[in-house]
Order: structure tokens, then C-alpha cells, then sequence
């Protein structure tokens, strides 16, 4: 992705860093989908404990895609960073498919705290997302 003028060069690595990711879900890559969070990274997702490290992360993503995720969008709301530093916020929307049939859509939003590492790259350092209520459904479920 090139830079377009009035773009900065970490909100253009933080955006290839984003569609990398979508890109590793689609394609059911979790090693890829782990790449993109620093070594010591920290990930909170809803209903389960804090997951510390690149690795723990990796399996979480792997974990998602063995139950069903095939894909995810990314709408990022806010970008700001500062010297090194870096934060996203945005809404996210999940596609799964899982074994029993079906297609269930979940919607929520996410935040990211992104940390400029040795190598020039921007990696996650925090990632928290959040589901919109009620919980997802599958598609065609009429809801009560």
C-alpha cells in the first residue's frame, strides 16, 4: 500500500497491519494472524482471561478458526499515534461458520494499542474487543 498525500507513514503501516490481519483469518493462517502482535502482546477478549504472549494469541486465533471463523472486517474509526505509540479504535464484524451449519454474524467494536517495535514495524501490544448485544444469532434466526 503506498501512501497517499497528507498520510503518515504509521497510519499507513498501522492499515496494512489491519488488512494483514483480515487477510490471515480469510485465509485460516493463525501464525499469520499472530504475527502482527508483539512478542509480550496481551489480548482481552470477552468471557475468557487475559491471554498473554504472540503465542497464547496465536492459539486463540487458532481456536476461532477450528470452531468456524472465516472471515472479518475492520473499520477503523480513530488512528492517532505519537512517537513509538500508537492506538485504534473501531468496529469489527466476524463471519463464522460453524460445523453445525448456518452463519452467524457477531458485531462489536475493538481497541488496539499498537507499539512501534526495534525493526520499524508497528505490532499490537493490547487488543480488546467487545461484542454488540444481544449475543450474535444465526442468520435467518428471527429473534425473541
Amino acid at each position: 500500500m503506498e501512501a497517499t498525500r497528507g498520510t503518515s507513514q504509521p497510519t499507513v503501516a498501522i492499515a496494512e497491519g489491519r488488512a494483514a490481519f483480515a487477510d490471515a483469518v480469510r485465509h485460516g493462517d493463525a501464525k499469520a494472524a499472530g504475527s502482527i502482535y508483539a512478542t509480550m502482546a496481551r489480548l482481552a477478549a470477552p468471557s475468557a482471561d487475559l491471554i498473554e504472549g504472540r503465542a497464547a494469541i496465536e492459539a486463540f486465533w487458532q481456536a476461532g478458526l477450528d470452531a468456524g471463523v472465516v472471515d472479518v472486517e475492520l473499520d477503523a474509526v480513530e488512528v492517532k499515534h505519537r512517537v513509538g505509540l500508537a492506538y485504534e479504535i473501531g468496529r469489527y464484524v466476524l463471519h463464522l461458520r460453524p460445523s453445525a451449519g448456518g452463519t452467524v454474524v457477531d458485531r462489536g467494536t475493538y481497541l488496539l494499542v499498537l507499539e512501534q517495535q526495534s525493526d520499524g514495524s508497528w505490532r499490537r501490544v493490547v487488543e480488546m474487543f467487545n461484542p454488540e448485544r444481544p449475543a450474535a444469532v444465526p442468520v435467518g434466526t428471527p429473534r425473541r
